[in-house]
């Protein structure tokens, strides 16, 4: 599946996102995450590591180039913040186990959010950045979170165009699809010469959890798979249209 098609599924009771086309880095970047993350489930040279817990970490200053030069090529690993160092070397031997099971979950959990780390965040990533599951504790960010995901992703996928941030009142009308697992394509955006407008088609899915299968299905335009709209941008302005 191309990086280009992004993958939302909001699951608001666990404070939970599923997603496609996503990274550590581009979450930590659109988070503006300033503290350090415990990386588990990955073996990479150059991490700090807790004498205590053993744990390997990254300071929030790497989470970014770290991320972007190792972490984008791994297939799975767990990525949980914690305020600073001097956490780590204080667990207990049943919160070291705690974090240890956590870190293998995956799926199927509830809210991850730990009171021995008072973690913010937990980013379980399944498939590189074909599959990804991203829990938030602060659910009020989202729209901010998603807005920021865009923009990047806007500025990555589509050159030679500087875009302005797509408004909060369209990034919220845009959430409202999101429980129903929202697929913005980016590799078939619309651009007009006559009036230099740019389209961009937003569908609903549904609930996937085999990113292969949504591709498959995806790219036979199957049935279940609806468009609902475009996002428009003409003269530096957003807006939706509903089709």
């Amino acid at each position: 599946m191309s990086k280009q098609l992004f993958y939302l599924k909001q699951d608001r009771d666990v404070q939970r996102f599923t997603l496609h086309g996503v990274t550590l880095a581009d979450v930590t970047e659109a988070l503006s995450v300033t503290r350090p993350m415990i990386i588990c489930r990955t073996d990479i040279k150059g991490m700090r590591q807790s004498s205590r817990s053993r744990f390997r970490y990254i300071e929030a200053h790497e989470l970014s180039s770290f991320s972007s030069k190792y972490l984008n090529n791994q297939t799975t690993f767990t990525a949980i913040d914690f305020p600073d160092y001097n956490t780590l070397e204080t667990l207990s031997d049943h919160e070291i186990a705690e974090i240890l099971f956590l870190s293998h979950m995956e799926r199927g959990i509830k809210k991850p959010f730990l009171d021995s780390l008072d973690n913010e965040i937990v980013f379980f990533n399944e498939a590189n950045d074909r599959h990804s599951s991203l829990y938030i504790r602060d659910w009020s960010t989202i729209n901010r979170f998603v807005q920021n995901m865009l923009q990047s992703k806007l500025d990555r996928d589509i050159r030679n165009i500087s875009f302005v941030p797509i408004p909060l009142p369209v990034i919220d009308e845009l959430l409202d699809l999101a429980p129903q697992g929202l697929i913005i394509d980016f590799d078939h955006t619309k651009r007009s010469l006559f009036n230099r407008q740019i389209v961009i088609s937003f569908y609903v899915a549904g609930r996937y959890e085999d990113m292969s299968v949504l591709e498959e299905d995806f790219d036979a335009k199957k049935e279940s798979i609806a468009l609902k709209g475009q996002l428009l941008y003409r003269r530096r302005t957003w807006q939706i249209e509903r089709l």
